[in-house]
């Protein structure tokens, strides 16, 4: 693999998409060019979404333990490919060998974590409390399409748990990672279509975040958005989805991870 150049592309309703190309370097040493990126467009937005919209109905009568097997499929798959994904953590995002072995350990784990909440959450509808002659049930299920934007710092984990957890609860997804870090996302993508997620629930847009993510958040059949990163653009999505028309929709935001630190002589650089 690391004579290779890999090449990110969106990927919609499973087809591989053309656009602008940017080469993706390694911040430890940019002469180091780990691969190119074709970047998303608008147009592209656009198409996945119709094609989530309707998948997703179908993902969703899709049985918990079904979608179980997939996501677990998808940890199996992850582990059979490390090696691959640990040189694209490390060369690509900047990772020390120990910090990818964690990264690619938590992302197995959020994946296998979701397999089970989904078949713990999602499986056959609770019998509820009711008079005489009623049958009254209680049950889970997807909310639509869900965007998930990813942070560079967890290129692979936090990438992996957002749209593990979308899926496992019968949502369709839109991923739109990091702008530095397109392949490793990329090569995740390909290993989660591979493992038998369909092709119209789970679309890949790389690009420039608030040219593809904006426009996707901003759209009315959006359901819900996952997203990792600052504040100040956490507030933004929650305006841009405030103003929007249609149901109000789900906002997930981590953020404001800055930390104070104190280091003393015996650290490490």
């Amino acid at each position: 693999f690391a004579s290779q150049s890999p090449k990110a592309r969106p990927i919609v309703s499973g087809e591989k998409q053309s656009g602008e190309e940017l080469p993706s370097l390694n911040p430890a040493d940019t002469a180091d060019v780990v691969g190119t990126c074709m970047l998303a467009s608008e147009e592209h937005v656009d198409a996945a979404l119709g094609a989530a919209v309707k998948g997703q109905l179908a993902w969703d009568r899709v049985p918990a333990d079904d979608r179980a097997i997939i996501l677990n499929k998808v940890a199996d798959l992850f582990e059979e490919n490390s090696t691959e994904l640990l040189e694209l953590c490390v060369r690509e995002a900047g990772k020390i060998i120990p910090d990818a072995l964690s990264e690619l350990r938590e992302a197995v784990d959020f994946l296998r974590y979701y397999a089970a909440q989904s078949q713990r959450c999602f499986g056959a509808p609770e019998e509820m409390p009711g008079p005489t002659g009623e049958r009254n049930t209680y049950g889970m299920r997807g909310r639509g399409v869900f965007v998930c934007i990813s942070p560079w710092n967890f290129p692979l984990a936090i990438f992996t748990g957002q749209i593990a957890a979308a899926l496992a609860a019968g949502n369709a997804v839109l991923a739109k990672p990091a702008e530095q870090t397109p392949l490793v996302a990329y090569r995740a993508v390909q290993l989660m279509l591979e493992a038998g997620i369909p092709c119209e629930v789970l679309h890949f847009l790389p690009g420039d975040g608030a040219k593809i993510g904006g426009r996707a958040v901003a759209d009315p059949r959006v359901a819900g958005v996952a997203f990792t990163g600052s504040t100040e653009t956490a507030r933004l999505i929650n305006q841009t989805r405030a103003h929007r028309d249609g149901p109000i929709g789900v906002l997930i935001a981590e953020t404001g991870g800055q930390n104070a630190m104190f280091v003393d002589s015996s650290a490490l650089p």
